[in-house]
């Protein structure tokens, strides 16, 4: 029979169907020319039944695959009102890394997405029951019996319980054999042990991973699903250095991404067949061809072209130093000029003009005597300036960094908090740096805590001796008093910018405690978002990516003209008490005002906002309400102004 139609992107059927339905749709299903030989069994995690809403859902899952590049998504979602239908069953999804399989090696297999959390409970009730029928008629179409026919999430990466550490094997087996024999299911066993990495460890691990992941991806971020980043992480590639792209070539359209020490690629549908642009080259830079291609994509990633007449190219592509960060430039340092340019694993430069004389910034990393230390530290301050951070010498960060040699920093450092536990964090070229709050000098690795669990370790360089942080450095990374802690999960209440360039700040008065606004505004189904939070106590957090349009102020009509002011705009919400508004009395600011006129001043260094930027949101909705009374608008204006 032909399939339903699908929509939006990724492209998703979005159909629910009854289990009587389910069994009718797949006995007639024309699966092409390949037929699947695998089921792939997952947990949502988030969401869960609780916030499960049906359509919205389906679609705000798709929403949240296309904001991370997806091409496609899981096949089958099962939740308590019914079997969803994702992507095509005829179609190769993305769901399991190298379990999606590919055409090329002439397989691939069906995601199927159990709604909810399953670490330390079984799937029940509905869920499961539409589980069981859709895993019990897909073994009875394929005719592959359940024991050669599923296998779970966690088969195919040592990442993840998915889908869910009580969930047995032998359990699921069992229960989909009863199905098909038309027989009373067994007993349930007893819960499945908590392995490796716990639930806490998982959700750590994966959370930095995503910090790290997200920088340099237009917000696509770690996808534990994505062959390309299962790859990277095995062979100790480090961090993305762009986006997940598609090239043409040759009639032939490619999947690519840039990392720390390598460019992935993989001819499309053919996810799982990961290939390597070093293993391409051979060693060699050549004048056309795909890999002539590829090399040129992923030094445009860098902001860079590539020139194979440079011998900072010609060394950076011999030693696997990733894609540049910067242009080359030049520094004088004691009255010698040095010409240098910054890659994602390290910096090369030379002494002009001494061009083949090329150097590496890391083989200094360790320098005692003044002048080099001088030379050492300048690099080090064009580098980290030509990667959009600052370079500050006594922050046990940046000590750290240099000693380990894990390459460029791709943001500043910043905070998260998960599960009220509060990290500071620093993603490089090669490792995420982090510290649990306020145990400044406390430094610890993501390489280090993947490596307790068996875990791939990034692409760090060898563990070194640990370096002793003195006490006036065991400080919190911040500047002027204030850091952002980014929320985890973010908000997913945003959609693109669309190329517009931001050019207004909307101030939005929201009543109630700060924590209670962050898990609505996190809720899946939100529709409402800001991209900060400012507590009364000061605290920033971000929830949206500055990169993304946050859900935040809507559309407005000027001059016949109708502007989505999403788009140009940051929204920054400001928590006032839960009486509010119908208690004017806010209490004391000093420390959000000082808070917000810092935000302001950081965004303005990126966006060179003008002071009449800042609009409250009462005011674009035309209300006469004084929705931020006592607000300095006038000093706030004024941290525009210079």
């Amino acid at each position: 029979m032909p399939d339903f139609p699908t929509e939006g992107s990724p492209p998703f059927i979005n159909r629910m169907l009854t289990i009587a339905e389910w069994r009718d749709y797949v006995t007639k299903y024309d699966f092409g020319r390949l037929v699947p030989s695998r089921l792939v069994l997952h947990h949502t995690y988030r969401p869960d039944e609780t916030t499960w809403r049906g359509l919205t859902t389906m679609r705000g899952i798709q929403k949240f695959y296309a904001g991370k590049g997806w091409t496609a998504g899981p096949h089958i979602f099962t939740g308590p009102d019914g079997i969803w239908l994702a992507t095509p069953m005829s179609q190769i999804g993305i769901h399991a890394g190298t379990g999606n399989g590919s055409l090329a090696q002439g397989w691939y297999s069906i995601g199927l997405e159990m709604v909810g959390y399953f670490d330390k409970v079984l799937p029940s009730g509905k869920v499961w029951e539409h589980s069981v029928a859709v895993m019990g008629e897909l073994s009875h179409r394929l005719k592959i019996p359940p024991r050669q026919l599923i296998s779970f999430h966690r088969d195919y990466t040592n990442q993840k319980s998915c889908p869910g550490w009580a969930v047995t094997k032998e359990w699921v087996w069992s229960q989909v054999e009863a199905y098909l024999n038309n027989a009373a299911p067994p007993p349930a066993p007893p819960l499945g042990p908590i392995g490796t990495p716990t639930p806490d460890d998982e959700l750590l691990i994966e959370t930095l991973l995503e910090e790290g992941y997200k920088h340099k991806t237009n917000g696509q971020g770690y996808n534990a699903d994505w062959a390309f980043h299962q790859y990277a992480l095995e062979h100790k590639l480090g961090m993305p250095m762009g986006p997940s792209a598609r090239m043409t070539f040759d009639g032939r359209v490619y999947n690519y991404q840039p990392f720390a020490r390598d460019t992935l690629y993989c001819e499309v549908p053919n996810w799982g067949d990961v290939k390597t642009l070093s293993d391409l080259l051979g060693g060699s830079i050549p004048t056309g061809g795909l890999g002539r291609a590829l090399l040129d994509a992923t030094y445009r990633a860098g902001g860079s072209p590539f020139r194979p007449d440079w011998a900072f190219h010609q060394y950076a592509v011999a030693r696997k130093l990733g894609p540049p960060v910067g242009q080359s430039a030049q520094i004088t340092v004691d009255g010698k000029q040095y010409a240098y340019q910054a890659f994602a694993v390290d910096t090369l430069y030379n002494l002009v003009p001494n061009w083949q004389d090329v150097r590496q910034l890391s083989q200094i990393g360790a320098a005692t005597d003044p002048a080099t230390v001088r030379l050492r530290d300048a690099l080090l301050t064009e580098t980290y300036k030509q990667a959009g951070t600052t370079y500050r010498p006594d922050w046990a960060f940046h000590q750290l960094a240099r000693q380990w040699a894990i390459g460029v920093p791709l943001a500043n450092s910043y905070q998260i908090t998960l599960e009220k536990t509060t990290y500071a964090l620093q993603p490089f070229a090669l490792d995420v740096l982090y510290n649990v709050v306020p145990k400044w000098s406390e430094v610890k690795r993501l390489s280090d805590l993947a490596r307790q669990h068996g875990m791939p370790v990034l692409g760090a360089a060898m563990p070194a001796p640990v370096l002793a942080v003195r006490s006036a450095e065991s400080t919190p990374p911040s500047d002027g008093g204030f850091s952002i802690t980014q929320v985890a999960p973010p908000a997913m209440a945003f959609g693109e910018r669309g190329g517009e360039p931001v050019s207004m700040v909307v101030l939005h008065a929201i009543p109630g405690p700060a924590e209670a606004t962050i898990a609505a505004m996190t809720d899946f189904n939100a529709r409402f978002a800001t991209h900060y939070l400012i507590g009364l106590d000061g605290r920033i957090y971000r929830l949206v990516n500055e990169a993304k349009a946050a859900w935040h102020a809507g559309f407005a009509t000027s001059g016949g003209t109708r502007y989505n002011l999403n788009r140009i705009s940051i929204g920054i919400a400001l928590e006032r008490p839960a009486g509010w508004p119908a208690t004017r009395d806010v209490g004391d600011t000093d420390a959000q005002v000082r808070a917000l006129r810092w935000l302001l001043r950081q965004l303005d260094a990126r966006y060179r906002l003008d002071p009449d930027a800042i609009v409250l949101w009462s005011s674009l909705a035309g209300s006469d309400e004084e929705a931020l009374a006592g607000l300095p608008l006038g000093a706030l204006r004024e941290a525009l102004m210079g």
